[in-house]
């Protein structure tokens, strides 16, 4: 495979990522019209997703063929990627800068980049560039005045917005306490970094040519466009990384939650079959049925109805002595959610014997006192997590108790 053929998919690859990136912030930029950096970050997406796509290989090949300009898809290409540097930097300004600051800046920020690609347009038709280049433009065409001058522009213009993004996002992503965001600046940061391997490779091998060897033509046709696609997946990932991140991790922390609580819920389900809305399935199952949140939401509301159907199954007095005896057996003094679990246990051992429930209907038989749903749910997975593990057959039995009878006997 040629590295035409390598950078005609990688390139087409990434610009695609870009693109999918962009659409993916659209969504937010329709319900937010007005915010800036937002405006700014799909147009940066915007900007590179085009640029990789003009300078992937056989894009640039057909641009050539198209217009009769041989290397055109190298200005175009470099072009649209001053143009993401000059709404990478608007957007850096409008997040790390005052409101105020960020307009008193914008047009002299606006001139600079406009001025650089204006000066790139310029070098790049009063020099002569025969034959389609698309991998090895910039060694080719060096010690060239007019091509030279329109690298160091495009180099330096890009290179320094780089620099920038780095300098504002890493730091910031340390002084920050909400994890996606954090981690969103230092991916930012990084894959800055990693394009800007892309700029020193460029610049390696047109130094190399200035020194009249092509020894190190590959830093420039090689390693530098694949610095550049790594960096900008690393970039697109930073950049969407809060809103996907966390659903991510809201969809993982159902997920854990489901199995966790399944083993009791289902042998709730089992004891007392009246409590289920939904007939008992997999956890994986029902992860993907719609609204999973209310799935857990029903699933915590069912383990407490279960509860309150097999709380009168032991009393307060059967408690205590469990209590005493699993202290003895060196469970330690906070015992509450191996005492759920095991009361749960007890009771549902007590009902599928057939023994008949008392009349004791205090309390709901949980020692959590938390009212938040949250509070709620993760003190039901302690709980959870202790009878999936309870040590059938060492436990205490205690000894009968009046808030059970068997059940009498017809006639």
């Amino acid at each position: 495979m040629t590295l035409h053929q390598v950078f005609s998919v990688t390139h087409t690859l990434s610009g695609a990522l870009c693109l999918i990136a962009f659409a993916y912030k659209w969504g937010d930029l329709k319900r937010d019209p007005g915010n800036l950096a937002l405006r700014a970050l799909c147009s940066a997406r915007l900007f590179n997703g085009l640029a990789y796509l003009m300078l992937a290989p056989a894009t640039y090949v057909r641009i050539g063929e198209f217009t009769g300009s041989a290397n055109l898809g190298t200005l175009l290409g470099q072009g649209l990627i001053v143009l993401a540097a000059l709404s990478s930097h608007i957007m850096v300004l409008s997040w790390f800068c005052s409101p105020e600051k960020a307009r008193q800046r914008l047009p002299y920020v606006a001139l600079f980049y406009l001025v650089a690609l204006t000066a790139m347009v310029a070098l790049f038709f009063s020099a002569s560039l025969p034959g389609s280049h698309p991998i090895d433009f910039e060694v080719h065409f060096t010690n060239q005045g007019a091509s030279d001058a329109y690298l160091v522009v495009f180099l330096v213009t890009y290179g320094l917005n780089l620099a920038n993004t780095a300098l504002h996002t890493w730091p910031s992503s340390l002084a920050i306490d909400r994890p996606w965001l954090s981690q969103s600046l230092r991916l930012s940061a990084l894959g800055s970094v990693f394009v800007l391997g892309f700029i020193l490779g460029k610049l390696v091998g047109i130094v190399g040519r200035w020194s009249g060897t092509t020894a190190l033509d590959s830093a420039a046709t090689l390693w530098s466009p694949l610095m550049a696609s790594a960096g900008s997946l690393v970039l697109v990932t930073g950049y969407t990384l809060p809103e996907w991140g966390a659903a991510a991790s809201s969809w993982l922390g159902r997920y854990r939650s489901y199995r966790t609580l399944y083993p009791l819920w289902f042998a709730l389900c089992r004891a007392v079959p009246g409590i289920a809305l939904f007939e008992p399935r997999s956890p994986r199952r029902s992860l993907w049925l719609r609204e999973p949140e209310t799935r857990l939401y029903r699933m915590v509301i069912e383990i407490r109805d279960g509860q309150r159907v097999l709380r009168p199954y032991v009393c307060d007095r059967c408690e205590e002595r469990l209590r005493r005896e699993l202290q003895e057996r060196g469970y330690g003094a906070n015992t509450d959610p191996l005492m759920e679990a095991y009361v749960l246990s007890l009771a549902m051992e007590r009902k599928k014997a057939g023994l008949e429930p008392s009349d004791y209907t205090a309390g709901s038989g949980s020692r959590q006192s938390g009212t938040e749903f949250t509070d709620e749910l993760a003190w039901l997975e302690r709980v959870a997590e202790v009878y999936a593990c309870l040590p059938s057959g060492r436990l205490p039995s205690p000894a009968p108790c009046s808030c059970t009878a068997p059940v009498p006997s017809p006639g």
